[in-house]
């Protein structure tokens, strides 16, 4: 999978950014289908509890087949998975977040909420104290 947007994506390289893995070769192994390797913009693992967070482009929707894999990833975590969806690239372009989770045998999605950096800070705290008690 090749960078779509590789100008933003220099602008505002990764943390412990080593470079870029092309995964353009493993397309003939999905022939006949539209599916291709996906990121995940961040992964925080505390005591068996994880947080995935997938950031978009503001006004930009998730592509269909991205969202298929990241509700199977949330069904197969079955309670122990949570997933913030955020619209911004950079704490001060934040605008609009989504939080998924699994409960009582399904996927519970919020409303899309607009927000900012510091409401992001104040539900990623509120998952680690969750987080914590395990």
């Amino acid at each position: 999978m090749s960078i779509k947007y590789q100008r933003a994506f220099d602008q505002s390289l990764p943390p412990g950014y080593d470079g870029v893995f092309d995964w353009d070769f493993l397309k003939p192994a999905f022939n006949g289908t539209k599916i291709e390797p996906m990121d995940i913009d961040a992964l925080v693992e505390r005591r068996g509890r994880f947080l995935i967070f997938e950031t978009k482009t503001p006004n930009k929707e998730t592509p269909q087949g991205q969202l298929i894999a990241l509700e199977q990833l949330i069904k197969l975590g079955r309670g122990n998975i949570h997933l913030f969806f955020l619209w911004g690239k950079t704490i001060e372009t934040i605008v609009a977040m989504e939080e998924w989770s699994y409960r009582n045998g399904a996927i519970v999605k919020s409303d899309r909420v607009d927000c900012d950096g510091v409401y992001v800070l104040k539900r990623v705290s509120a998952w680690f104290k969750y987080a914590n008690k395990f």
